[in-house]
């Protein structure tokens, strides 16, 4: 049912100090199919506080697009997957940081 799913919307670009590179706004992209790595940050996210999850989205080159289900809190929400960098931050501008598990192989 609808009423499981936690759905979460693209915020704005944000600006801070160059500083400060990361603070309690910052989202990401994960580059690379690391569902448990995602899991985790989301569990870290959600028990500190976090109003939305720290990830956006993830970026998946081999794979077409899809979406994937994680779990925030006791509540469900849907990641999406897409298979390039250039559509995914046009599709999530508020997003300034790449976590990268791509292969160096």
């Amino acid at each position: 049912p609808n009423d499981q799913i936690v759905r979460f919307d693209a915020g704005s670009a944000t600006t801070r100090p160059a500083y400060r590179p990361f603070d309690d706004r910052t989202r990401s992209f994960v580059y690379g199919l690391q569902p448990r790595a995602i899991q985790g940050m989301l569990d870290f996210d959600y028990s500190c506080g976090r109003e939305t999850p720290s990830v956006a989205a993830m970026i998946y080159p081999f794979g077409g697009h899809h979406i994937q289900k994680f779990y925030w809190g006791t509540k469900e929400t849907l990641l999406p997957v897409y298979t390039s960098v250039a559509e995914a931050v046009s599709k999530h501008p508020d997003v300034d940081v790449v976590v990268n598990f791509a292969s160096s192989r």
